[in-house]
């Protein structure tokens, strides 16, 4: 009976222990959340929006690493 009840208050440490723990992180996570957020009317500075240009050069990124992976560019 006394393994018992010192496996139970062993259990119920760690789960308070977790608990501690799961607060504190939500509550940095939090924090830097605000942190980082914008002023209210402020507009988000987003340098990497696609353009058409950036889609064409990841289109031709792509072509070029299959014709060079493939020897069809570079004549291996």
């Amino acid at each position: 009976m006394g393994r018992l009840l010192v496996i139970v208050a062993t259990l119920a440490l760690i789960v308070a222990f977790v608990a501690i723990l799961v607060t504190i992180i939500a509550r940095i996570l939090d924090a830097s959340r605000r942190a980082s957020a914008p002023a209210q009317g402020q507009e988000i500075y987003r340098p990497m929006a696609p353009t058409p240009f950036q889609k064409i050069t990841y289109v031709a990124l792509i072509v070029l690493l299959f014709g060079v992976s493939t020897g069809w560019l570079g004549g291996l």
